[in-house]
């Protein structure tokens, strides 16, 4: 489920936020692709809404890498 919540988020920040795809890896961190906090904010309502789990404010955070954040969305219990 983890590669599913991945290729989520790598489709959400290269579709809504026009992040190049070719930059959007599992290892690359969010700050390193110039994602602030609001677009993190933004991004984790979005994947609430989608997969039907509770993100935390603050949850997401900029020195996360994608898959990291995967891994913590997916231990929510996201049923992508």
């Amino acid at each position: 489920m983890t590669g599913t919540v991945t290729e989520m988020i790598i489709e959400i920040l290269t579709t809504k936020y026009q992040v190049p795809a070719e930059e959007v890896s599992p290892e690359v961190a969010f700050d390193e692709l110039a994602v602030d906090s609001l677009t993190l904010l933004e991004m984790s309502l979005i994947l609430e809404k989608r997969l039907g789990v509770a993100i935390q404010e603050g949850a997401l955070e900029a020195g996360q890498t994608v898959g990291e954040a995967a891994e913590m969305i997916s231990s929510l219990g996201a049923a992508a």
